[in-house]
């Protein structure tokens, strides 16, 4: 998550200043890129090369309610089991990623990822703020349903930052599954989590109210739907905890955590090993 980095050069600078706070706010926590960038696929036109497979990838542009246009892509694969529609890490833009596109391909599936506002190739906003991004979830999430016109089950994956967007979109919109990948519980967990043991004898986080009262136990509490967790052993990002939390509390009958072993933060579906899992997943929807 590129928080770290942002949290980390405020923390050089000040930790030689006992007792100092902190302050974590939407617009420090979200990653912003300084302008929009052309949407770029080659990495995922070269891993469907080397596979020689097939696909139909269609450009997407949303105009969101701020007036600001959200861009991305659909990617049709052929026979596809299911929709999926992703809600990414902080900071992680189709154009740096969209190799991870065919991993999700390789089930098969389709796949709906809009970049975030502020974030790759979608227009930035005067100021980055987590609410916005939910309002976008689920603009996202309804497109998705329009795009693919088939009788296909639609889960929403939601990786590390992401999976607080795909819970929130599971309890407000009818979903067939959800799939939370590297999650986070509490924002507020995973800053500090992020913050270096040494730093804490120097500097107080306070993270801000719009951030702090996010739980993703919350949302999780409210949905009965089939739900997939998926976190890596060497995770120290949102460690296996964060999983094993939102696993406990939730009321669906149809749940399953898989542990990935050797697996680090947000690259779980690089592992071969987690396909089979997510195939069984799909299919007891």
């Amino acid at each position: 998550m590129v928080i770290s980095f942002r949290i980390f050069a405020v923390i050089s600078m000040l930790s030689a200043l006992a007792g100092c706070a902190i302050d974590v706010s939407s617009s420090s926590f979200l990653h912003q890129d300084n302008s929009p960038s052309t949407l770029d696929t080659t990495a995922l036109n070269q891993a469907v090369t080397e596979d020689e497979a097939a696909i139909t990838i269609t450009t997407v542009e949303l105009k969101n309610s701020q007036d600001l246009t959200l861009r991305g892509v659909a990617v049709a694969y052929p026979e596809p089991r299911v929709n999926i529609v992703l809600f990414p890490d902080n900071g992680m833009s189709i154009s740096n990623n969209s190799a991870l596109i065919h991993e999700f391909g390789k089930l098969p599936a389709n796949i709906l990822w809009v970049d975030y506002q502020g974030t790759g190739a979608s227009d930035k906003p005067g100021k980055a703020r987590m609410y916005n991004l939910k309002r976008d979830a689920l603009l996202v999430y309804d497109y998705g349903k329009e795009v693919f016109q088939n009788d296909l089950p639609t889960v929403v994956h939601g990786i590390s930052m992401g999976s607080i967007l795909a819970s929130y979109v599971a309890v407000k919109r009818d979903i067939d599954g959800l799939v939370l990948d590297s999650a986070i519980n509490k924002v507020n967990d995973v800053v500090q989590n992020m913050v270096p043991e040494w730093t804490k004898v120097f500097t107080f986080l306070q993270v801000s109210p719009e951030l702090a009262i996010i739980e993703n136990d919350d949302f999780i509490r409210q949905l009965d739907k089939p739900l997939l967790l998926i976190v890596g052993d060497k995770d120290r990002t949102t460690p296996i905890t964060f999983s094993r939390q939102l696993y406990e509390v939730s009321p669906s009958k149809d749940k399953l955590i898989y542990v990935v072993p050797g697996g680090k933060h947000n690259k779980s579906m690089t592992y071969p090993d987690v396909i089979g899992q997510y195939r069984l997943f799909l299919r007891d929807l």
